[in-house]
C-alpha cells in the first residue's frame, strides 16, 4: 500500500480521536441561555477540507463509534434504531462538508481568501445541518416523550437541538474565519493545530481539578 493511501487512512483515525477527546474533556463556553460554543467538530471538518467526502464520513463514523465503546453514549442510547442514527448516521454526515473539497482547493491555490472562506462556510453548514437534521428527526420520533406537558415534540426537538446547531456551527466557523490568513497552508498545519488545541484543553481540565481539590 502506497503512502498516498495510508497517510488519510491515519489522519482519519488521528482526527476521529482528537474529535472524541474534545468532547470528553471539553466545556461547552457559554454565550447565553440558549447557545455554547463546542469546537468538537471543528477536527472532522478538517479531515473533510483536506481528504474530502469519504474520509470525512469516516472519520464521524468513528468518532460516533468512540463514543458507544467507552460507553460515552450511555446516556443518549434509547434504542438499537435511535443510537444507530444518532451516533453512526448523524455523525458521519457530517462529512459531507467534504463535498467543498474541490472548490476549496481551487480557491486556496488561487491565493482568494475570500472565496475560500464561503467555501469553508458552505461545507460546515452543510455538515452541521445534516448532522442535526437527524438528530432533529430522532428527537421527533424517540425523545418526544420527554418534551414538557402540552408542547409538540417537533417544537421541543427543535428548541433542543437548534441550541447545539448553533453552537457548534458557530464555533466552527469562528476557528476558520480566526485561521483565514493560513488558509494557504491550513491543510498542511491542520493536525498540528488540532494536537495543540487537544492539548491546551487537556491542560485546561487538569488545572481545574487541581484547583477543586
Amino acid at each position: 500500500m502506497s503512502k498516498t493511501n495510508i497517510r488519510p487512512m491515519i489522519e482519519v483515525a488521528l482526527f476521529a480521536t482528537i474529535a472524541y477527546i474534545l468532547d470528553l474533556v471539553t466545556q461547552p463556553m457559554s454565550l447565553g441561555p440558549w447557545i455554547s460554543l463546542s469546537f468538537k467538530m471543528v477536527p472532522i471538518f478538517l479531515l473533510s477540507f483536506r481528504w474530502g467526502l469519504k474520509a470525512g464520513a469516516m472519520g464521524g463514523l468513528i468518532w460516533g463509534l468512540l463514543q458507544v465503546v467507552t460507553g460515552q453514549a450511555a446516556g443518549g442510547w434509547l434504542t438499537l434504531t435511535q443510537g444507530f442514527l444518532e451516533y453512526f448516521v448523524a455523525f458521519s454526515l457530517i462529512g459531507i462538508s467534504g463535498v467543498v473539497k474541490p472548490a476549496l482547493d481551487k480557491a486556496i491555490k488561487q491565493g482568494n481568501k475570500v472565496k475560500s472562506l464561503m467555501v469553508i462556510t458552505e461545507g460546515i453548514l452543510l455538515g452541521s445541518f445534516a448532522r442535526y437534521l437527524i438528530h432533529f428527526i430522532a428527537g421527533v420520533i424517540f425523545w418526544g416523550s420527554y418534551a414538557p406537558k402540552g408542547q409538540s415534540p417537533y417544537l421541543y426537538s427543535f428548541i433542543v437541538n437548534s441550541s447545539s446547531f448553533l453552537g457548534e456551527t458557530l464555533a466552527s466557523l469562528i476557528v476558520f474565519f480566526a485561521l483565514q490568513r493560513f488558509l494557504g497552508i491550513i491543510t498542511a498545519g491542520a493536525l498540528v493545530l488540532t494536537v495543540l488545541f487537544v492539548w491546551l484543553a487537556m491542560r485546561k481540565k487538569k488545572e481545574t481539578k487541581n484547583t477543586e481539590k
